[in-house]
This record gives structure tokens, C-alpha cells and sequence, in this order.
């Protein structure tokens, strides 16, 4: 009995030792497991697994590889953290990079743009041109800024190609970068270029006599630019195959809320038509301001485009006080008959959703209003922006997302092209 009992009792010790020495890393891993199972984990929490991580750079892998809209926009701001400017990046974390600057996020767009511009890659040129090409006004205006520093055979083609561009402010730094690239004045003044407060509504907006200078210094730089084209030979820029080659498809996550009139309406529902999910609020003015527009989309699209407001009026602001996040009953009614109100005055022809506890906009990282995203009809995220857009963007965007809903292994189809036997990769669309 001595013997078993001695026994017992090593196994006791040995059994309480190892919980001693592993206890934190169990708990640790236990902690990374739930935060990347949870549906909508908090920013901070994501980027303290991360940086607390044994292998920080794998854990970032992990976290971009989730698909979660907020883990992969946390992913790629945690690139600058781990790794200094001047040191390299190793090969998947570059990787990473170079896809993410195609990336459907516009978010993670400008954060991945922004570390290659940092880092002074030599892809920046390449990826930068493939953003001029995009529907969006805000992406062209993205490309333009990654192109201040090119050099002048690179930039003046790229700047003059836009000159006909239906957006003020992108025709407007077309025409400044000609003038820096090729010496001349067309007269045009920045502050043409930038965009002023209205005192009447609150948004920001061009002025009518900035734009008319615009117009002009675009007349005068498309006529010297007829002239000194053939001084500019065309430059060959290649997006690098490892820009394809981590590049995947973004699943819409899935949600379920009520509208006004207490309907249960579920994404998943909608699977088969492109879907524009609009976070908005009736307090945000560039929200209410983009209103008509949504509600002109839904007219011309009634059969193959569903629209979704979802209002995060109910859900409080991060610096509100306890008595805001605590909402008495009378006070959550006051809020969601001012958003009827909101509807009716507005005229909205498509459902509005009442995001109470911010289950939809914590998944799609929605708390900076208005963003919008766009679900292709195989329930993909195409495309995920924050402001507000016009009609005519609106519309290209509709049409990019129905035609890639016929092409959705097309990412998948990429990215096992460029794991064949290297090729020299031409540039193409770089829509999401």
C-alpha cells in the first residue's frame, strides 16, 4: 500500500507542477482561441494576441487568414508594428502586403499602400496604377497620392490619362502632378482642389468657382499634353505575381436584425442578388446626405439589387457616458421612432434595419459612418468603404459586383496561376 500510495502522491506532484509551469500558456492559448472565434472581437484584443504572441508574425498570418473584416484590418496595421521600416519583411508577411494593396477593404487598401510607400517598394508604382483604374473616386485619389514621388516618365502618363476624370478632385491632382511632373502652369491652385465646408448642410463640398479653374487648367494641360506626349514613352509596369498569390475571397458574414416594423430579415436570405449594406446614423449628416442617392439606386435596380440601412443609432458612441449606454426603455423607443421619422421624411424604399446591439456593425467594422459594403450574389464582400458616394459610382460598383458574381473563383483561379513556374505578370484591373 506504501508503494501505491507514493505513487499517488508523484503523480499529485507532477500533475500540480505541470499546471504551475503551463498555466499561463494555457491560459494564453485558450484566450487566442475564443478571441479568434468570436465573431466580432474587439480591435484591441486582436492586436494584443497578436503582439503578445510566441510567434508574433505567424499569429498575424492567423488573424489575416480568419477572413474577418476586423481582424484583417487590425492584421495589416500590426505589419508597422512588428516590423520597423528598415527591416525586411519576410516573404508571406510581403506577401500579405502586396495583396492586401487590391484588397475589396479600402481600408486595408490604404494601410497596405501606405507601408509600400513607407518602404519605398518598388512595386508601389505598379500597384499604384491599378487604383486609377477603379470605379471609385476615393481609389483613384489613393493612386495618385502613391504616385507623388515617382518619377516624371512614370507619373506625367498616369496624371494626363485622367484628365477627362468626372470626379473634381481627382482631375484636379491630375493637373497638379502634370505641373510638378512636366514644369509648366496650367493654373490651377490647391486650394481649388480641396473641398470646404458648406454652412448650410454641413458637408464638405467643392466651390462652383474652384471648379471652373479646374476645368480650365484641365483644357490647357490636355493641349500640352497633345504636344509633349511623345517626350513620355510608355513605361511597362508589372504587378507582382505575389500580389496574387495570398489573395482570397472575403466572406459576408452573416447577420440577422429587425426593422422598424420588427420583421426578421437575415443576409443569408438575400444570397443569389448583390446586397449594399449602408451603416448610417440619423446624426450623421454625410449619412442623411447620401440618402437619395441609395434610394435612386434602389428605383433603377429593383429585381437584382437589394439595399440595407442598417441604423446604429441605438448602439453608443465609445466615449459615451454610463447613462447613454444605458438606455431606459422609453428612451430606445424615442430613438427608433426618430429613425421612422428619418425614413418617412427621407423617403428610403428599402429596409431599414435597427443594429441594437451592433452585432452587424462590429462584424463589418462599421462604427465610422457611413460605410457601406457591397455582397456579390455568391455572398462575397466586394467592395467595403467608409463616406459617402454618388449615383454614378454607386452604379459602376453594382455592375462590378454582378459580373464578378459570375467569376468567384477568379481570386482563388489567381492565386494558383502565380504558384506556377515564375512568368512576367502584366498589370491588370485591380477591382475587388
Amino acid at each position: 500500500m506504501s508503494v501505491v500510495r507514493l505513487k499517488l502522491v508523484v503523480v499529485v506532484v507532477v500533475a500540480t507542477a505541470a499546471v504551475l509551469v503551463f498555466r499561463e500558456p494555457l491560459r494564453r492559448a485558450l484566450f487566442e482561441r475564443a478571441a479568434l472565434d468570436n465573431p466580432a472581437p474587439s480591435p484591441e484584443v486582436i492586436s494584443d494576441l497578436i503582439e503578445h504572441a510566441a510567434n508574433p508574425p505567424a499569429a498575424l498570418l492567423e488573424a489575416w487568414n480568419t477572413g474577418k473584416i476586423g481582424d484583417r484590418e487590425v492584421a495589416i496595421c500590426e505589419v508597422s508594428t512588428l516590423f520597423p521600416t528598415r527591416q525586411p519583411l519576410p516573404a508571406p508577411i510581403e506577401s500579405l502586403v502586396l495583396s492586401a494593396a487590391l484588397d475589396p477593404d479600402l481600408s486595408v487598401r490604404e494601410t497596405a499602400l501606405g507601408i509600400l510607400r513607407e518602404r519605398r517598394d518598388p512595386a508601389l508604382a505598379a500597384l499604384a496604377v491599378e487604383q486609377l483604374k477603379d470605379a471609385d473616386q476615393q481609389v483613384r485619389l489613393l493612386g495618385l497620392n502613391c504616385l507623388k514621388q515617382a518619377a516624371p516618365a512614370v507619373g506625367a502618363p498616369c496624371a494626363a490619362a485622367l484628365l477627362n476624370d468626372p470626379d473634381p478632385a481627382v482631375l484636379g491632382m491630375s493637373v497638379k502632378l502634370l505641373e510638378r511632373w512636366s514644369g509648366e502652369s496650367f493654373g490651377v491652385k490647391l486650394a481649388d482642389t480641396v473641398q470646404v465646408d458648406n454652412q448650410t448642410n454641413g458637408l464638405l463640398e467643392f466651390q462652383a468657382a474652384g471648379v471652373t479653374r479646374i476645368e480650365a487648367a484641365a483644357a490647357k494641360a490636355r493641349s500640352w499634353w497633345s504636344a509633349h506626349q511623345p517626350e513620355y514613352p510608355p513605361v511597362k509596369l508589372d504587378v507582382p505575381p505575389a500580389a496574387f498569390a495570398v489573395r482570397r475571397i472575403v466572406p459576408a458574414p452573416d447577420f440577422t436584425l429587425r426593422t422598424l416594423e420588427g420583421r426578421e430579415v437575415r443576409l443569408a436570405d438575400y444570397r443569389g442578388r448583390v446586397v449594399l449594406i449602408n451603416f448610417w446614423a440619423t446624426w450623421c449628416s454625410a449619412c442623411v446626405a447620401e440618402i437619395p442617392a441609395l434610394v435612386a439606386l434602389q428605383k433603377q435596380h429593383p429585381d437584382n439589387l437589394v439595399i440595407l440601412g442598417v441604423s446604429l443609432d441605438l448602439v453608443p458612441a465609445e466615449d459615451a457616458t454610463p447613462a447613454a449606454r444605458n438606455l431606459t426603455a422609453a428612451a430606445r423607443q424615442q430613438i427608433r421612432e426618430k429613425v421612422a421619422r428619418a425614413v418617412k421624411v427621407r423617403g428610403i424604399n428599402y429596409p431599414v434595419l435597427l443594429d441594437e446591439r451592433d452585432e452587424a456593425g462590429g462584424r463589418y467594422n462599421g462604427g465610422e459612418l457611413p460605410t457601406t459594403v457591397i455582397v456579390d450574389a455568391r455572398g462575397n464582400a466586394r467592395r467595403r468603404f467608409i463616406g459617402s458616394r454618388s449615383l454614378a459610382v454607386f452604379e459602376a460598383m453594382i455592375a462590378e459586383a454582378s459580373a464578378n458574381s459570375t467569376n468567384a473563383t477568379a481570386i482563388a483561379s489567381a492565386g494558383a496561376e502565380s504558384r506556377q513556374p515564375a512568368t512576367k505578370h502584366e498589370g491588370g484591373r485591380a477591382g475587388p
